[in-house]
């Protein structure tokens, strides 16, 4: 089984390199740029990992870690 990450960034240069990164490492990445699109990611997929940027254009990456 292929684990699966929530990468949550909203800087497209980092999303990029990171996101290249581990697929190519063999990893499933789903990438959100907003806490509200990584909330609706989260609540409808199992995660293994989630990467949280800690600003966000609507929040932090610990508004995720409530839920």
């Amino acid at each position: 089984m292929m684990e699966k990450i929530l990468y949550v960034e909203d800087d497209l240069s980092l999303i990029d390199g990171l996101q290249y990164t581990l697929e190519n490492s063999g990893y499933s990445v789903d990438n959100a740029r907003t806490v509200q699109q990584a909330l609706t990611l989260f609540k409808s997929n199992l995660y293994h990992l989630l990467l949280l940027d800690v600003t966000l254009p609507d929040g932090s990456g610990f508004d995720i870690c409530k839920f």
